[in-house]
């Protein structure tokens, strides 16, 4: 739909019994909530004539703010789902969505920040492991160790350190997902 023809949300947070109590007259009436909603809207907004320039009371968003949001009507079930998903990644469900949402439209897979974290700290301890093997078969060079034994070490610390320059890269690589702009 154009931008020109786009309404915008309005929204409220009630309880669940003025929620009923609100869908329940809407009913009576015979519009839906939202209809009804929106006559109440008219009606407070006409009774008040203190008139404010809409230029003067619309707020900015802070720019790089993530502002665009989006209602979900999600089936029976997929709640729970989504909520035990987010849950074993330790987020927010909404947060967790909006990963799956990014990690959709921009074709970049995303990592949820504490797995990114977790990885970077395995390839600190990979690092450290590398280090220490290549060390230890470079000490060998005159002690018990043969010279087969010797260069297993340091083959060993190199691939650990390979792997340490991927997991780096993967790292990287979802940090930059995460802060890309509208690519």
């Amino acid at each position: 739909m154009p931008s020109a023809l786009r309404t915008v949300v309005l929204g409220t947070r009630t309880s669940s019994a003025t929620k009923s109590q609100f869908a329940a007259l809407a009913a009576q009436k015979g519009l839906t909530e939202s209809a009804l909603l929106a006559l109440v809207v008219d009606q407070v907004l006409a009774s008040n004539t203190a008139s404010v320039a809409s230029n003067d009371a619309a707020v900015e968003p802070e720019e790089g703010c993530a502002n665009d949001r989006v209602t979900l009507r999600l089936r029976p079930g997929d709640r729970a789902l989504a909520d035990a998903k987010a849950s074993a990644r330790r987020m927010k469900t909404s947060s967790y969505l909006a990963m799956l949402v990014r990690t959709h439209v921009r074709e970049v897979p995303v990592m949820p920040p504490s797995e990114l974290d977790h990885l970077k700290t395995v390839a600190g301890h990979l690092a450290a492991l590398g280090r220490q093997l290549r060390l230890v078969g470079a000490s060998a060079g005159a002690q018990s160790l043969a010279a087969a034994d010797r260069q297993l070490l340091m083959d060993v610390g190199t691939t650990v350190e390979s792997v340490r320059e991927f997991v780096a890269a993967v790292v990287r690589t979802n940090l930059m997902s995460w802060e890309a702009g509208h690519a």
